[in-house]
């Protein structure tokens, strides 16, 4: 990341944390599709625009690729630096203001959380990760801890709720629309 989109990034958390500067949408989920786990099987969607891709993982990495295989869009690997025995599951979200279809994709292993990405078709048509582990790391989540992440939508809203290792939640923000910048952003409550 050059300097200028982390000098952005910055200035948006900052406004996003101080609650200044930035008009915040509701970003209304209208529908969730059931998580598919992608094991060695290959899990197939659409995008808004009913194109097809494919999420295809080796164990180690999650790569979401175009229908046919040519075309690798964007590859997830594990926050933790371990590799192997990664579980990936996929599941698609629908929106309202704006319309999208975004695809949730969380890593476990043994019970851990070790990845999160919240990805869709950008303006343009090139895919994008909006929301991951490390922006949530910029609002205080401490990635160097056990986490069980589950994310939920309350009220139409996506909701992402850390626990501990003793099943207390230590962590919670909700995803929402920034209108004024075209682009996603957290607020932790």
């Amino acid at each position: 990341m050059n300097r200028w989109a982390k000098f952005f990034a910055c200035a948006l958390l900052a406004a996003v944390v101080t609650g200044t500067g930035v008009s915040a949408s509701a970003m209304n989920i209208t529908g969730v599709s059931q998580a598919m786990t992608v094991g060695s099987k290959t899990v197939t969607a659409s995008d808004e625009k009913g194109d097809k891709v494919k999420f295809v993982s080796d164990g180690k990495i999650l790569r979401l690729m175009s229908a046919d295989g040519t075309k690798d869009f964007l590859s997830f690997n594990s926050f933790d630096g371990i590799y192997s025995g990664v579980d990936y599951s996929v599941r698609a979200i629908e929106t309202t203001d704006p319309t999208m279809r975004l695809f949730e994709i969380s890593a476990t292993r043994e019970g851990k959380s070790c990845g999160y990405w919240l990805v869709g078709n950008h303006i343009g048509g090139a895919w994008t990760t909006y929301v991951s582990w490390n922006s949530f790391a910029n609002l205080g989540f401490r990635t160097d801890r056990w986490h069980d992440l589950k994310a939920t939508i309350e009220n139409q809203q996506l909701v992402i709720t850390s626990y501990n290792g003793y099943g207390k939640m230590d962590w919670r923000a909700q995803v929402f629309w920034n209108e004024q910048d075209g682009w996603f952003g957290l607020k932790r409550f």
